[in-house]
């Protein structure tokens, strides 16, 4: 039982920032996207194709080279019933910082609980232009969290209104999944995969040399 989790997929009525798209030359780790100064509900910034913002946290087994992997609701707006990121939401409007997203998100859809938000390690900020593919136009924040499975074991308690399941995946697994372009994953534009996966090695890497 996840005493953090939300009752409904989503809420149509969500109010988001609306961004400014990104220029060509967006530096994902530079760069961050600039408002319009303008809010709209979910549900039409999604029907729009109105750039916003979402923050994911991929959760790492640094010591098996593994990650968390959710499977989407039936009830999501966007690529139901897919695997995902071990935990993702969009920054709503009255949110500066997405990691107060990101720390409710993992509360809400795993039953994470953060003590201290500063174990969101950031990596980086990536435009992703999906809403053609049956996503969104987003500016996605992207965190590790590092998970010792001796101590907090292997299992999450899922709000089963957004999640209906987790597994952990090896990263070379994930890796072979999404540039295959398998349907049962969230796809992932290019740019994010590029600077993703060498930098959750390089991650594993440098906390299993401080083990």
């Amino acid at each position: 039982m996840n005493p953090h989790a939300l009752s409904q997929a989503q809420s149509a009525d969500e109010l988001f920032a609306v961004m400014h798209p990104p220029k060509d030359d967006f530096d994902v780790d530079r760069d961050r996207p600039t408002p319009t100064g303008r809010t709209k509900r979910r549900a039409d910034v999604h029907a729009d194709g109105d750039w916003h913002r979402s923050a994911h946290v991929w959760i790492v087994d640094a010591i098996e080279r593994r990650v968390v992997v959710q499977r989407r609701s039936a009830r999501k707006d966007t690529f139901p019933n897919r695997w995902d990121i071990s935990a993702a939401g969009h920054v709503d409007a009255s949110t500066s910082d997405s990691r107060e997203t990101a720390t409710s998100e993992l509360a809400e859809e795993l039953g994470v609980v953060l003590d201290d938000s500063s174990a969101l390690k950031f990596q980086f900020t990536c435009p992703a232009e999906q809403r053609d593919a049956g996503g969104c136009n987003c500016f996605e924040d992207v965190y590790f969290l590092e998970w010792n499975v001796d101590e907090q074991g292997e299992s999450f308690a899922v709000g089963e209104a957004e999640v209906t399941a987790t597994d952990w995946i090896a990263i070379c697994e994930l890796e072979s999944a999404l540039n295959a372009g398998d349907e049962r994953y969230v796809p992932r534009v290019d740019a994010y995969k590029r600077v993703f996966f060498p930098r959750l090695r390089a991650f594993c890497e440098s906390s299993n040399r401080h083990t």
